[in-house]
């Protein structure tokens, strides 16, 4: 069989070119039964006591800390961040999942009101499957920030993956398998973008979430509203950096190198358009340039 993007994803080290892993796109069969097992692990989980599903996003974050070195690595390889940043990144989702187990039932808590002068309360019952659809400049945060809030409100999570990052998208399932997660309560599988069709139009995804790009958001925001579900757009954007006269330059540059930089480059909100008032322009603009050719660029590995 003849291996090309129209029939696997591919995923290649962006830093020396290395085939990382060839997976083939998931067929129908594949996503009907994704979506059995989603269905029947979110009617078990929608049961669970919101005590006990917060104690599993501990073991989440237990889990997560105990492959942690192995997930930076997995998360430098396909996508080419440094490996400090990537280290990062996983530090980062495992205190989410301590956050919101601390933080998130009381969130949760059902509100005593009043309506028309009638006592009522206001209660936040599970959804149902939520399909997420994540990019691969975060591909574990991009995750676990969607992932875990889903979970504890008694939803399910059904991720479809950027395809270039397979390996990332391998790795987090296993965590949530150490953690004790039911299966069809996380799930993940790599379809196409007919895949995703077939996934929004199906009864069983009760909403879809979408981190990309615009034209991404569009189509999959339009699907969505034909299927009449709820839709969580995060997009790119122009973010604006602005400078003005009275800044101090160097620390001004700093965090324009940081903000242009970080991540390669590959943040949505990063700084993408300069603005600067007149009278700094010039200076500013040295600086700038002489920062960035600063930079070092090579294996993304190493430490420094």
């Amino acid at each position: 069989m003849t291996i090309t993007p129209a029939t696997h994803a591919i995923s290649i080290n962006p830093a020396t070119g290395e085939q990382l892993s060839v997976l083939p796109w998931a067929g129908v069969d594949d996503i009907e039964n994704a979506l059995q097992l989603a269905a029947a692990g979110f009617r078990d989980w929608r049961e669970t006591n919101i005590d006990y599903r917060a104690e599993k996003l501990r073991d989440i974050g237990k889990a997560l800390r105990a492959r942690s070195e192995e997930m930076a690595q997995m998360i430098t390889r396909e996508m080419g961040k440094p490996i400090n940043q990537a280290r990062a990144e996983v530090a980062k989702s495992a205190n989410l999942c301590d956050w919101y187990a601390e933080h998130g039932p009381a969130m949760l808590k059902a509100e005593p009101t009043l309506v028309e002068n009638q006592q009522a309360v206001i209660e936040y019952r599970p959804l149902g499957t939520i399909l997420a659809i994540m990019p691969w400049n975060f591909p574990l945060w991009q995750v676990m920030r969607g992932a875990v809030p889903i979970i504890l409100a008694g939803n399910g999570y059904l991720l479809k993956h950027a395809p270039n990052v397979m390996g990332c998208a391998q790795l987090v399932a296993q965590v949530f398998k150490d953690a004790g997660i039911p299966q069809g309560v996380y799930g993940w599988l790599n379809a196409d973008n007919d895949g995703v069709s077939q996934m929004i139009k199906d009864s069983r995804i009760a909403a879809v979430t979408v981190t990309g790009s615009v034209r991404a958001g569009a189509a999959i925001g339009a699907q969505a509203g034909a299927a009449l579900k709820k839709c969580v757009l995060e997009l790119g954007g122009s973010d604006p950096f602005i400078v003005l006269n009275d800044a101090d330059l160097e620390l001004a540059v700093k965090a324009a190198v940081a903000g242009r930089y970080q991540n390669t480059g590959q943040v949505c909100a990063a700084a993408k358009r300069f603005i600067i008032e007149e009278g700094i322009a010039s200076a500013f603009t040295e600086r700038f340039v002489a920062a960035a050719a600063a930079l070092k660029m090579g294996d993304p590995r190493d430490e420094d």
